[in-house]
């Protein structure tokens, strides 16, 4: 899972790291929403009324999505910010930087895994099932996890 398993992750890399993969996100969002306002202005209504009606219908379906998914990079943008504030701790949380016998965890907003100067770092989320077994746990701990056994080999 690790290019450099010797090698200890800068946090606050990882953590622009991921900030870079949200705006980036967040870019994207903005700018198909702006092309959907495009395509809802150029909708005509013409003699055949249902397919505008099912065109103005798809156009706003979208929408939606969209801003749902904008408003979730928001609240993980917000999540980072918080995570970056939190001081270093002895107990896994919120902004928690975890080695464990399987790799690199960052805990706090869930974006997959995320290449940070050669590391993978798996980002998860404290209400996920893996940040719930997690959550309050030290270095030196070994918990269940999917039919085996996870150490906890530092927390940061």
């Amino acid at each position: 899972m690790n290019a450099r398993p010797d090698m200890r992750p800068d946090k606050s890399r990882a953590l622009d790291r991921c900030r870079a993969i949200l705006v980036a996100r967040q870019t994207d969002y903005r700018r198909e929403l702006a092309s959907l306002d495009e395509a809802s202005a150029g909708e005509t209504k013409s003699s055949a009324g249902d397919k505008y009606e099912t065109a103005r219908e798809m156009i706003a379906q979208s929408r939606r999505l969209l801003e749902g998914n904008l408003a979730a990079v928001d609240v993980s943008l917000e999540t980072l910010a918080r995570m970056a504030a939190a001081p270093a701790q002895i107990r896994c949380g919120l902004g928690s930087l975890v080695e464990t016998s399987s790799g690199w965890m960052l805990v706090g907003a869930s974006l997959g895994d995320v290449e940070s100067e050669g590391t993978t770092i798996r980002t998860l989320s404290l209400a996920s099932p893996l940040g719930q077994a997690l959550k309050g746990r030290a270095a030196g701990e070994r918990l269940p996890w999917r039919g085996g056994e996870l150490l906890i080999l530092s927390v940061s």
